[in-house]
């Protein structure tokens, strides 16, 4: 037997022969049309019980009498094999085939005493095309497979569910069903975890994901913003609120209003519940759901009205922040692109983190990168882009500079650092932003869940105003006015500070303003 991993087909023909004339190096089976033969030559050594590959059909047998009994069989299947750690793809013909299997799955799991959420399966997007199918397994296989550079001829057509079977001879299968005769030896099969997918290229769906409104596309414009920084304390979680409720008003007052989400992803401390005095529904309560749909996502965001934005929370318990991995956030930052014009996301200081380096920086259209004027902040910071933005060849998560932009944040003068000293360290990354320093109304409004009395601060407000501009630009933000400080706009400004902030920096000579990071 080739020691190449083993692929069992239990799909439509044309499913097989892709799989099998791909030029991928894996060992594609005889194809066998029920889940039941599938059992059968397990038992009887036509297939090879160490296969570490599986390809069910969402609507195998659909027209035929047999179809609820072979979507039964196949939900059990798939929990099985999930269960014993193969990878497990389902072929998707049509969308609508998906839930009446995905319930069956549930029911299987609990049959089986599994959580269905412990069920782990891709869904392959047929209606794309062979190549598409190919790409969507790489991601999953990537450490067990090793695919081609360049696929054979023929992988870029179209599939079609009554594709004659005549580029390679099968070996006729018992058609005698053996259901229930325990499982194959699969044990030793390794857990495989779906990865991160390409975006010029179609992703797996992962778990509950909603095929129809991840098929949608992005909204017009959509700009999704990634704040994140090296250095706890550095006011992150305040910067992605404020940012986002800054767009969101300055859209309004402009007569085009922006829809606004901040989603909180730092899963083990997440602070964004806390600032607006909100802890209920988080992205558990969507996790667990068995669809993750518009209406679904929609019912567990929370509506911060006094800022006019939605925020998707953080699970309340660090020790959830597993259940919440990688995968998901993919998938709800996705779906919540084509629901909302601006996504921002608030991370952890945990920037390797897979999270973070896998989900937060790549689905990012522009990345925000913290920094205090503090000697260790900046000197955190140039590590961090440092990493950040290296090949990945070199170790590196090649994230490209354009991308990026530096917020100076809780900026105040004669402390020692000049702004020669930050663009240094910045490593040719532009500072698009210099928020100043006003300790005593931040604390206030932090610990009376006031975030949105920080937009009128005659000095806070400006410079986030700005900074949205710079965000979003040509969408018709409108630049906001302030009384100028000591007129009285806020009778509880910290003056002593506001007197001794430090100059703004010149964003014009660093940073070109056809918008942020460079974009045309």
């Amino acid at each position: 037997m080739s020691a190449l991993a083993g692929v069992i087909v239990v799909a439509e023909n044309a499913v097989w022969s892709l799989l099998r004339e791909s030029g991928v190096s894996w060992n594609v089976q005889t194809r066998i049309d029920s889940v039941a033969q599938m059992w059968e030559g397990l038992n009887n050594g036509t297939l090879s019980p160490q296969s570490k590959i599986l390809v069910f059909s969402d609507s195998l047998q659909l027209e035929t009498s047999r179809a609820a009994a072979e979507r039964e069989q196949t939900a059990g299947a798939i929990v099985a094999m999930s269960r014993a750690g193969a990878a497990v793809f389902i072929a998707v013909w049509q969308s609508d085939d998906v839930e009446p299997l995905r319930t069956a799955i549930e029911g299987a799991a609990a049959q089986q005493g599994m959580s269905p959420d412990s069920v782990k399966y891709t869904l392959l997007p047929i209606e794309r095309g062979g190549r598409e199918v190919l790409e969507c397994m790489r991601v999953v296989l990537t450490d067990d497979v090793v695919f081609p550079a360049t696929y054979a001829d023929g992988v870029d057509r179209v599939l079609t569910k009554d594709e004659p079977l005549v580029r390679a001879a099968t070996r006729a299968m018992p058609t005698s069903a053996a259901p229930g005769r325990g499982l194959p030896n699969v044990a030793s099969m390794p857990a495989v975890p779906t990865g991160q997918m390409p975006t010029a290229i179609a992703e797996p769906l992962f778990g509950g994901a909603c095929a129809e409104l991840l098929s949608a596309p992005k909204k017009v414009g959509q700009v999704t913003i990634t704040v994140t920084s090296s250095k706890g304390g550095s006011g992150k979680s305040t910067a992605a609120l404020l940012l986002g409720a800054s767009i969101a008003r300055a859209s309004r007052e402009g007569g085009n209003p922006l829809s606004v989400c901040v989603i909180d992803m730092d899963t083990r401390d997440g602070q964004i519940a806390s600032l607006i005095g909100t802890y209920m529904p988080t992205a558990l309560n969507i996790r667990v759901q068995p669809v993750w749909d518009e209406t679904t996502i929609r019912r567990h965001v929370v509506h911060e009205s006094s800022m006019g934005i939605d925020c998707l929370l953080a699970p309340i318990r660090p020790r959830t922040a597993d259940t919440v991995g990688p995968d998901f956030y993919r998938t709800i930052i996705r779906s919540l692109q084509r629901m909302y014009d601006v996504v921002v996301i608030d991370t952890s200081v945990q920037y390797l983190d897979p999270l973070i380096a896998q989900v937060c920086l790549p689905e990012a259209t522009e990345i925000i990168f913290i920094t205090t004027l503090a000697a260790t902040a900046v000197q955190g910071m140039a590590r961090a882009l440092r990493e950040i933005t290296s090949p990945i060849e070199d170790s590196g998560l090649g994230i490209s500079r354009d991308k990026l932009g530096i917020l100076v944040n809780q900026s105040v003068a004669g402390v020692g650092m000049q702004r020669e000293q930050i663009l240094a360290a910045g490593l040719g990354v532009p500072v698009v932003g210099v928020i100043p320093l006003a300790t005593k109304d931040v604390l206030t409004a932090t610990n009376l869940h006031r975030m949105s009395t920080l937009l009128d601060h005659p000095l806070i407000g400006p410079a986030y105003n700005e900074l949205a501009r710079t965000c979003v630009p040509n969408r018709g933000l409108v630049e906001m006015h302030w009384p100028e400080v000591g007129e009285g706009s806020l009778e509880s400004a910290d003056m002593s500070e506001a007197e001794n902030i430090a100059e703004p920096i010149d964003i014009s000579q660093v940073a070109q303003r056809r918008g942020m990071f460079r974009r045309g």
